[in-house]
């Protein structure tokens, strides 16, 4: 019973060579593995923090066009507002003010005032007057806003214009009428419409009331569409951070939204996967880098067991042997200059000992 307990523990048994890799790859994988794995997560928020950046230094260029165009029509309104000619409130004298300011900016299309009762008094384009006193931006100047302003569809060109107004004061400071400028958005659409960022990447350009002023994709149809469903928009976005991460039409997008001095909403987005490209190609060749390096570790530390587990396992084989009454005249050979080296030493001379009690003994017996 005792010899088969024996054989048996003997076949099921760990062997050394086994203990010795498996312990070296644990001692020098865990440490690779976490340091692939720091080195990755930290690579993922760099990338990320890249990403946001350059969609925030995109929006950030865009929203600074859009508000020095914006200033500089403002400057051209207030101006023309405190001209004695305006301020007179006479139509022959405020005609050619008005015709000089649509010939000096092509982009404004119109150049008109209005009376405080909502008729149209002076007109840049010759045109009868008209009754602009139901028209918002009139409304917010006559009820004290500094600036009216409203985003509408042009009847002439059917794509969107921007109207803004401002109050006449004479010098005492007496509301006479309110004097406007209509632009068209044109020249505005198409520096939105030529902004690419990468492949997929584009800006779209809302007014305050998130309708569609221009699309990166040239999606603009032939009336003021409510763009209030995008992502973007939606009150969990628009209270938290504002580089974000949504899904549309089953691919994911990263956004980033920023607010003119108009009220109006830029957006940048591009595709998740074209942004992360870079990154997500740095992550690949870094696991393929590391899958590598456990390969070699592997080895190294087979080769390493092998060199330590050999010397042991032949020493048990002739162990065995002498044992049996074998190989008590053979030398050992000793393999190495370390522990394993002593040991054989060690072995050796318990051999040349084993020799001389047995000479011994047979000379005693003799």
């Amino acid at each position: 019973m005792i010899g088969r307990k024996s054989t048996k523990q003997s076949g099921t048994r760990f062997k050394i060579l086994y203990q010795i890799l498996i312990t070296m790859c644990i001692i020098a994988l865990i440490p690779l593995g976490g340091l692939w794995y720091i080195s990755i997560y930290k690579s993922r928020i760099d990338w990320t923090a890249n990403i946001k950046q350059s969609l925030i230094a995109n929006t950030e260029a865009l929203t600074r066009s859009i508000d020095e165009w914006s200033y500089m029509n403002l400057r051209v309104l207030d101006q023309n507002a405190k001209t004695p000619a305006i301020q007179s409130m006479d139509s022959d004298l405020q005609n050619p003010v008005l015709k000089a300011i649509t010939s000096t900016y092509e982009w404004i299309y119109l150049a008109f005032t209005v009376l405080p009762d909502g008729q149209n008094l002076g007109r840049s384009d010759g045109k009868p007057p008209k009754y602009y006193g139901d028209r918002n931006y009139f409304k917010q100047v006559i009820k004290g806003r500094e600036v009216g302003q409203q985003v509408l569809l042009g009847k002439t060109s059917g794509k969107p214009a921007f109207v803004l107004a401002k109050s006449i004061k004479s010098a005492g400071a007496q509301d006479l009428g309110v004097i406007a400028i209509a632009m068209s958005l044109e020249d505005l659409s198409k520096t939105i419409t030529k902004t690419k960022i990468g492949q997929t990447g584009f800006a779209i350009l809302l007014d305050g009331n998130n309708r569609l002023i221009a699309h990166g994709k040239g999606e603009v149809a032939s009336e003021l569409q409510d763009f209030s469903f995008h992502p973007v928009l939606k009150p969990q976005n628009i209270s938290g951070e504002k580089v974000f991460i949504f899904d549309e039409k089953g691919k994911k997008i990263v956004a980033y939204s920023e607010k003119t001095q108009q009220g109006w909403t830029l957006i940048v987005q591009q595709d998740y996967k074209e942004a992360y490209r870079a990154a997500n190609r740095t992550q690949q060749n870094t696991f393929y880098l590391f899958g590598i390096t456990c390969l070699i570790v592997i080895f190294v530390a087979y080769a390493l067991a092998r060199r330590l587990s050999t010397p042991i396992r032949n020493l048990t084989v002739i162990a065995n042997e002498i044992s049996r009454g074998k190989g008590l005249k053979h030398q050992l050979v000793v393999p190495s200059n370390d522990e394993i080296g002593d040991l054989y030493k060690s072995f050796d001379l318990m051999r040349k000992s084993i020799v001389k009690l047995i000479r011994m003994v047979k000379k005693n017996r003799g």
